[in-house]
């Protein structure tokens, strides 16, 4: 019969350290709650493939070799390194020795309207939780970075390429908005004839020059007067204060980069979109990940 090392086995491993522990065969097979001939083949097996007797008769009872007594302490770790590789360890939050980091995706709308209560609530916590933010653009460029592990999640437009390897879960839904410094229009601009009359601000993230309001508006035969462009809506804020300049930016942004402008509805059938946070499947069941994922999601749940 050809045995080799490679038979042994996690059973074979608990067999032996169980009846070392016990000192009888009889004991360990009442221990395992199996019959004592399943332990006796066992124990042979073992012998057979370490080359060694591991137990002798000793009166009454058995006593483990000089080999066994080897053995055990390192069969000892390594059972226990194999239940650590087959459990997933929880992560408390409010405990100080643990620790976590991410490194998450994200544009600066998210960062004004996610961020700031995110980072509140993990502030509270007391275990040694850090975050780096990363600006992404592109459902492309998001997939890559999280398949190389450049990023542990990503927060922005829920992404149109569906793959089968990366997670995604919706948070909530936004739409357009006008903004406008009130205090340069003496009416806003709420109407079609209106809104393509007054000069606008862009936001475009990344290197193209794609915009959907523009395409909305070349759909039914109009177009606007863009005189800034930027990449950030925060940029937009500051350019655009005091000034005829309307910038068309999420309506969530009221509450925080906008703060202080007036606005108005968007004057365009322009569809909702939706956020997400998407995360490659290799985190899925990582118990840092989850709980950053439900903290996001229960953020989140506060702007529906």
């Amino acid at each position: 019969m050809n045995i080799d090392e490679l038979d042994l086995d996690y059973r074979l491993l608990r067999l032996f350290l169980t009846i070392y522990d016990e000192g009888s065969v009889t004991a360990a097979a009442n221990r395992l709650g199996v019959g004592q001939p399943t332990v006796s083949h066992g124990l042979d097996r073992l012998r057979q493939i370490v080359g060694d007797p591991l137990f002798v008769r000793s009166g009454r009872g058995i006593t483990p070799t000089a080999h066994a007594d080897e053995m055990a302490g390192r069969v000892r770790i390594l059972l226990q390194d194999l239940r650590n590789l087959a459990r997933v360890d929880a992560f408390d939050p409010n405990d100080p020795v643990q620790s976590a980091r991410f490194v998450i995706g994200t544009n600066d709308y998210e960062v004004a309207v996610i961020m700031p209560e995110l980072f509140r609530i993990i502030r509270g916590y007391a275990a040694d939780i850090r975050l780096r933010i990363l600006p992404i653009h592109g459902d492309t460029n998001v997939i890559d970075r999280l398949r190389s592990g450049q990023l542990d999640l990503a927060i922005g437009l829920h992404m149109t390429e569906n793959v089968g390897d990366i997670a995604q879960q919706t948070l909530f839904r936004e739409h357009m908005a006008c903004f406008y410094d009130a205090d340069c229009h003496d009416v806003p601009p709420d109407t079609l004839d209106r809104y393509c009359a007054v000069p606008h601000a862009r936001v475009i993230i990344g290197n193209n020059d794609h915009s959907a309001v523009d395409e909305a508006l070349h759909a039914i035969g109009r177009k606007r007067r863009t005189v800034l462009q930027a990449s950030t809506f925060a940029s937009i804020a500051s350019l655009i204060r005091a000034t005829d300049v309307i910038a068309s930016l999420p309506s969530r942004l009221e509450r925080n980069v906008m703060a202080g402008f007036a606005n108005c509805t968007f004057p365009l059938d322009f569809p909702e979109y939706s956020f997400a946070q998407s995360w490659h499947v290799r985190n899925a069941a990582s118990a840092p990940h989850k709980w950053l994922r439900g903290e996001i999601f229960r953020v989140t749940r506060k702007l529906v």
